[in-house]
């Protein structure tokens, strides 16, 4: 074990990684501080770039863009109380009212040093954890898998059960879109419409782009420039005496961390909730909590530390089950098929060499975001001020490029702008699109284990209550469901009830 370590250590290590570690970072950085574009963007607009290179080095790519949107979310959040990503929006409860103080240095600092911090804490338990889970995997069958993927859809149900009828409905459209093509048991054709090109079925890759890279595209279009005039900084750099005194905060920084890496670990929850999980736990334990809300560093890095922590927990249900904990890790798993490596219980025997460098490359990138802004914080605060519709345009050209390079099949093309299409409206609408993609690969997972579960069984799904960790998972699937409804009853009862 420890020769497959040291050789993921120099794999890490060599020049193309880190060029592709550096370049993904950079590229994460700029779309995590663009409010409206987000590291799903870049990840989607740079994949099919990725199908010629090695599964180490486009992984490397590709985690830089996961890594570093998180970090530039952050920017926009404490200087315009616009996030650049969603979950960001938390670390401008306090991030944005320390910048109307003229301490925006200080926001900065606590917010960046929140996101190295909750990186590199995640990354050290994805390293720790994994092997056990894999461990404990490898009993897994069948019928373990299905009990898996059906818990994954209850948990993304749930995660959206504020928009419970769109997310069902979106999710279902997701299972269509994963029968469609030539069925790989009976051989029979599925919902092709007599056109040779829909045999192969959809791809999840113009899927995604299309959803997420197009659609948040047209979107843009839709915008005006935004007022960036007031937008400045005293220092280019971040200040070294800042990052010292926001060290004091180190045990909410730690908690958080770890907060955020098992949020990110439940498949559909996503950022959001690690970032505001954290952000409440910080606030509740803090001595200082009336600060909260009114700017403190405190709130920043509770909240970074949270929503960093989760590109390392969401990798370790993918790493050993094969199942996305959301839709930036299902980009990831079409890059690991590409290649014809299935992520599974066998994954960390099969290719432990390629574990370790991904262990050590989430670790280098966070180190890599984390210098390049300390560094260059004032050019990098300035991208805001880039027009939307010229970077939407640029976006749409290249997105199109990629996904024919790929298979050289208009087809795919024509996928994408569907989708795209499709997506603008849902995300005007302000569906939960994320449900969309979780049924597209869910759904071909569930199939497929759905048939060998009923195979193994003789037609019948009792072979579900014959296995421990099928029992286990069939109860956690049932907390899952129950434990937010009752705590929804009573937030209701609570607040029918009259004031006395």
């Amino acid at each position: 074990m420890f020769a497959h370590m040291l050789d993921g250590f120099y794999a890490a290590f060599s020049l193309a990684n880190l060029a592709a570690l550096v370049f993904g970072s950079f590229v994460g950085v700029v779309v995590g501080i663009l409010p409206g574009l987000g590291p799903m963007v870049g990840m989607v607009v740079l994949l099919p770039f990725t199908f010629s290179f090695p599964p180490d080095i486009a992984l490397s790519l590709l985690l830089g863009v996961f890594c570093g949107g998180y970090f530039g979310g952050a920017i926009p959040a404490v200087l315009l109380r616009t996030p650049g990503v969603p979950s960001s929006i938390v670390t401008s409860f306090d991030g944005y009212p320390l910048t109307q103080k003229g301490q925006a240095q200080a926001a900065l600092s606590a917010a960046l040093l929140g996101s190295f911090g909750g990186g590199v804490i995640s990354v050290l338990i994805l390293m720790f954890l994994a092997p056990v889970l894999a461990h404990v995997a490898a009993s897994f069958g069948p019928p373990e898998y299905f009990t898996v993927a059906l818990f994954g859809v209850v948990l993304v149900v749930m995660a959206f059960r504020s928009q419970l009828g769109r997310g069902i409905m979106l999710l279902g459209l997701g299972f269509w879109f994963s029968t469609v093509g030539i069925d790989g048991t009976t051989l029979s054709e599925r919902y092709v419409f007599g056109t040779l090109a829909m045999q192969n079925g959809l791809d999840i890759v113009p899927i995604c782009l299309g959803l997420f890279g197009i659609g948040q595209t047209l979107i843009l279009v839709e915008q005006n420039i935004m007022k960036t005039d007031h937008v400045h900084l005293s220092r280019s750099t971040l200040d070294f005496s800042q990052l010292w005194a926001a060290l004091k905060y180190w045990k909410t920084l730690v908690r958080s961390g770890v907060i955020g890496t098992f949020v990110g670990l439940l498949p559909g929850t996503g950022s959001i909730l690690a970032s505001f999980l954290s952000y409440d736990t910080a606030k509740r334990l803090s001595p200082e909590k009336e600060r909260f809300g009114h700017g403190t560093p405190e709130g920043c890095i509770a909240s970074e530390a949270g929503n960093n922590a989760v590109p390392a927990g969401a990798m370790i249900p993918l790493l050993t089950l094969g199942i996305p904990g959301d839709a930036l890790s299902a980009v990831l798993l079409g890059v690991f098929t590409i290649n014809g490596i299935y992520p599974g219980p066998l994954l960390l025997v099969k290719e432990p060499v390629l574990i370790s460098t991904l262990y050590f490359s989430m670790l280098l990138i966070n180190v890599a975001a984390f210098a390049m802004l300390m560094i260059w914080l004032r050019p990098f605060a300035m991208i805001v001020k880039v027009p939307g519709r010229l970077l939407a345009v640029v976006i749409m050209v290249v997105s199109m490029v990629g996904i024919y390079a790929v298979n050289t099949r208009l087809f795919d093309a024509g996928v994408a702008i569907v989708m795209g299409v499709l997506g603008y409206v849902l995300l005007r609408m302000g569906w939960p699109v994320v449900t969309l993609v979780m049924g597209v690969v869910l759904g071909e997972i569930m199939e497929n284990r759905l048939r060998q579960t009923l195979s193994l069984g003789d037609g019948s799904l009792m072979i579900l209550f014959q296995r421990p960790i099928c029992l286990v998972l069939l109860a956690l699937t049932l907390l899952t469901i129950a434990v937010p409804l009752i705590r929804d009853f009573r937030k209701a009862r609570k607040k029918a009830r009259p004031p006395s």
